[in-house]
C-alpha cells in the first residue's frame, strides 16, 4: 500500500499545466518518438548507428512485452480507480505494467547511443531524459516506482550486452556474398521462427510482438541490401539533411498507414506491414536519396 501513498501525493500537487508537461517528457520514452528519431540518424548521420539502435531498441520491446505476460501485473490506475489522471495520460500506458517500456527503452536507447558517441555530454542528456521519463509514467499512474527502475536496469543491461554480442558477430561473420546470404537468412528466419513458436501458445502476446519482429526482420533485410549495393553516403548539405527527413517520414507513415487500410488486422499482416515499413527507412528511402541527389557511395564503414 506504500506506492498508493505516492500516487496520491504526486496526484495532489499535479495541475493540468503540470499534466500536459508530463506528457510531452513522457512521449520522449514512446515508440512513435523512437520511430522518428532513428531514421533521422540513418539517413543522415550513419547507418551503421542507426541500425543498430533499431534492432536494440526492438530486441528491447520484444523482451519487455514477454516479462508483461510473465507477470501480467495490473496498471496502477486499475488496481486503484479513484486515482484522477486524466485520460490523455492513462492512454500512453495500456496492457500489464511490470516492467516499464517507456523507461526500458529509452534506457536501451541512450546506454547504446552513449556507449557508442563516448562523450559525457551524451552519458548526462540520458541520465537526464531516463530519469525523467521514468519518472512521468509514475506520475500519469501507469506504473509503480518498481516497474520504471526494473525497465531501466533491463535497459542497461539489454543495451551492453547487444553491443557485446554485436562486436562478436563482426569478427566471426564472413565476407562477400556469403556474408550477404547469412544475414539475409538470419534477418529472415531468426524473427520468423519466433513469431511461429509464440502462435499456437499466446495470441495476445503474438499480437503484441508481431510488429517488433517485422520491423527486425524489414530492417536486417534493408540495411544488408543497402550496404551491398546501395551504399548510399549519408553526408549532404543541411537543406539536403531536410529534405530527405521530409521525404523519409513521408514514406514511413505512407507505408505504415497506406498498408494498414490495404493489409487485414490479423498479427502476420500487421508483422509483413512492419517488415515493409522498415525496409522502406534502411533501403528505400536510401535508394531514393541517392537518386535524387546524385550522391556518391559511402566510403567504407567500421564494423560488421
Amino acid at each position: 500500500m506504500d506506492s498508493v501513498i505516492v500516487f496520491e501525493f504526486l496526484r495532489g500537487i499535479a495541475t493540468p499545466g503540470i499534466d500536459k508537461v508530463m506528457k510531452v517528457i513522457t512521449d520522449l520514452g514512446s515508440t512513435a518518438f523512437y520511430m522518428a528519431v532513428i531514421p533521422i540518424l540513418y539517413w543522415c548521420i550513419s547507418k551503421s548507428l542507426g541500425f543498430s539502435l533499431a534492432i536494440a531498441l526492438s530486441v528491447s520491446n520484444y523482451i519487455n512485452v514477454g516479462v508483461k505476460f510473465i507477470f501480467c501485473r495490473l496498471r496502477p490506475y486499475v488496481v486503484f480507480p479513484h486515482l484522477d489522471a486524466p485520460e490523455y495520460l492513462k492512454l500512453t500506458g495500456t496492457g500489464y505494467s511490470f516492467p516499464s517500456g517507456h523507461a526500458q527503452v529509452s534506457s536501451t536507447f541512450w546506454t547504446y547511443l552513449a556507449r557508442s558517441v563516448r562523450r559525457k555530454w551524451m552519458t548526462v542528456i540520458g541520465i537526464v531524459v531516463v530519469v525523467f521519463v521514468a519518472f512521468t509514467r509514475v506520475y500519469a499512474t501507469v506504473h509503480y516506482p518498481s516497474d520504471v527502475l526494473v525497465g531501466a536496469v533491463l535497459g542497461v543491461a539489454i543495451a551492453y550486452l547487444y553491443a557485446e554480442i554485436e562486436n562478436r558477430a563482426c569478427v566471426s561473420l564472413p565476407r562477400g556474398k556469403r556474408r550477404v546470404k547469412l544475414l539475409l537468412a538470419v534477418s529472415v528466419i531468426a524473427p520468423g521462427f519466433a513469431f511461429a513458436l509464440s502462435s499456437p501458445f499466446n495470441v495476445a502476446f503474438t499480437e503484441e510482438v508481431a510488429q517488433v519482429l517485422g520491423f527486425i526482420a524489414g530492417a536486417g533485410v534493408g540495411y544488408t541490401l543497402e550496404t551491398e549495393y546501395v551504399k548510399y553516403d549519408v553526408r549532404a548539405s543541411l537543406p539536403i539533411q531536410a529534405i530527405k527527413i521530409v521525404l523519409g517520414l513521408a514514406g514511413v507513415m505512407a507505408v505504415r498507414y497506406g498498408l494498414k487500410a490495404v493489409f487485414p488486422g490479423t498479427a502476420f499482416w500487421n508483422m509483413l506491414r512492419y517488415a515493409l515499413v522498415a525496409v522502406w527507412a534502411t533501403l528505400g528511402a536510401p535508394f531514393v536519396f541517392k537518386s535524387l541527389f546524385k550522391a556518391g557511395s559511402s566510403a567504407p564503414r567500421n564494423g560488421c
